[in-house]
């Protein structure tokens, strides 16, 4: 079965989905992950790949591209598909949204050392831009593909990881899905 885990930006998708995927031994794949590395490669940050990924003429290079890939996977494969619209491409997966505050999302991505192409002067810098990327991927996907990545209706749980360490998430998730695969 394909868990899809989708969310705002510092809400602990890629954390929460690496514990996943080692404690139900699945593969875990990142499309954030994967977009990160292309945007280092290029020599841009997550930001001004972004900006790349808005145009419309890039339309087919990235969205068609990650949808199709996301779409081929075999739902019947143990993976943890960490992508806001794994939900959408994978419909028969469990589908999981992760919210976080404004600010505890600031906090997480200030802090976080390893996250590749993301550099900020302040806290209230990484808020801002946090604020705009998520409110940016909204408007995205309700344009292109008529879908409100937010839409809690979209998930068969929704679980805030303010104030939560990912141990937590992850065992709460493993919890419910467990109960729903019996």
């Amino acid at each position: 079965m394909i868990i899809t885990i989708s969310g705002k930006n510092g809400s602990g998708k890629g954390t929460v989905s690496e514990l996943l995927a080692e404690k139900l031994w699945y593969k875990h794949i990142s499309i954030g992950g994967i977009r990160r590395e292309v945007a280092h490669a290029m020599g841009l940050t997550i930001s001004e790949f972004d900006v790349l990924w808005e145009l419309p003429e890039n339309q087919e290079k990235f969205d068609l591209q990650y949808e199709r890939y996301q779409k081929e996977l075999d739902v019947n494969d143990g993976i943890i598909l960490d992508s806001r619209m794994g939900f959408y491409c994978q419909p028969k997966s469990f589908k999981i949204f992760l919210n976080v505050s404004d600010d505890e999302a600031a906090r997480r991505i200030y802090n976080d050392k390893e996250r590749i192409g993301d550099e900020y002067t302040s806290l209230e810098a990484v808020k801002e831009a946090t604020i705009q990327r998520n409110a940016n991927n909204e408007r995205r996907y309700k344009e292109l593909y008529n879908v409100d990545i937010t839409d809690k209706k979209n998930f068969d749980l929704v679980v805030d990881t303010t104030g939560k360490i990912p141990q937590q998430v992850a065992n709460e998730i493993i919890e419910v899905f467990t109960k729903v695969q019996k």
